[in-house]
């Protein structure tokens, strides 16, 4: 039976296909075909929810938008610019909708090192496979080793310019694009219809503070660390649009002195690895492709 991929509809909708069938990962484009506008901010911190009761007495007497929430949400991304050299390792859960209507969660780990303003190198393992993506600010590569190939292509010569380049002209979702929309520059606040703080709340060692939006297409919830370091810890997207709601959930851990070594952006391709040419992704995946 066809299984139908989780779509991308919404910002931070995090896209299966890689095209050419290199399944990556990442978050939907706001230039991309077939996709609404993305938000480069995205969840913020909010207030205590207390009891149902309180809390919708609290709720029913604050705006629909709390600028506490937004003002959280604009320091998260001005804070991830500042960061020039990091390492994430992320834990992500994505549904896909299967034919039945069942929401199916593809489990994913993450791992993405960055140094600004023009490298970066990006693993994704799950179902006993090895995905990702390489840049050395001339070229991007992509691999898959499961499937024995790989691809190297010309690039813009920064990483802004890549995750732009790479969805609109490949319909590539860069694995945690996110982390690159937020504190773009631009203002997205105004596609924001609802916005509160939750509460504070820990993960693993970190107090974060909760946040809940909702825009057109999405709900979300994101939980950003407390205190000098306004990181986001963990992320969940919400499709809206489908009777199933099928979620995207993200768990970050953060490496803000990693040491990298030279050969960490220089891409070499395994033993009998295959170069194929890329194409524009033309539709999602079936969930065995997306496997």
């Amino acid at each position: 039976m066809k299984k139908n991929a989780f779509p991308g509809v919404v910002p931070a909708t995090f896209a299966l296909s890689l095209g050419a069938a290199i399944a990556l990962g990442g978050c939907a484009h706001p230039e991309s075909a077939g996709y609404t506008q993305a938000q480069s901010n995205v969840p913020s911190p909010l207030t205590d929810l207390g009891t149902v009761e309180g809390t919708a007495a609290t709720n029913a007497a604050q705006p629909a938008v709390d600028q506490q929430a937004i003002d959280a949400l604009n320091a998260m991304g001005a804070y991830l610019r500042t960061l020039h050299r990091f390492e994430v390792n992320a834990e992500t859960s994505t549904d896909v909708v299967l034919d039945s209507g069942q929401n199916a969660a593809l489990l994913r780990h993450t791992v993405l090192k960055v140094k600004r303003p023009d490298r970066l190198r990006a693993e994704i393992t799950g179902n006993g496979n090895v995905r990702g993506l390489v840049y050395d600010g001339r070229e991007f590569m992509t691999f898959n080793e499961k499937k024995g190939f790989y691809t190297r292509n010309d690039a813009p010569p920064t990483l802004d310019g890549l995750v732009r380049e790479l969805a609109n002209t490949w319909r590539i979702e860069a694995p945690l694009a996110e982390l690159f929309y937020w504190g773009n520059g631009k203002d997205d606040n105004a596609a924001i219809t609802a916005a509160q703080v939750l509460g504070v709340e820990k993960i693993d060692t970190r107090w974060c503070t909760h946040y809940a939006f909702q825009q057109r297409g999405a709900d979300w919830e994101i939980w950003i660390e407390q205190g000098r370091r306004p990181l986001p810890c963990h992320l969940v997207v919400t499709d809206t649009t489908q009777p199933s709601r099928p979620r995207h959930e993200v768990t970050y851990h953060w490496n803000l002195a990693p040491s990298f070594a030279a050969s960490t952006f220089a891409f070499h391709p395994k033993a009998g690895a295959k170069q194929i040419e890329l194409e524009p992704a033309a539709a999602r995946p079936s969930f065995e492709e997306a496997q």
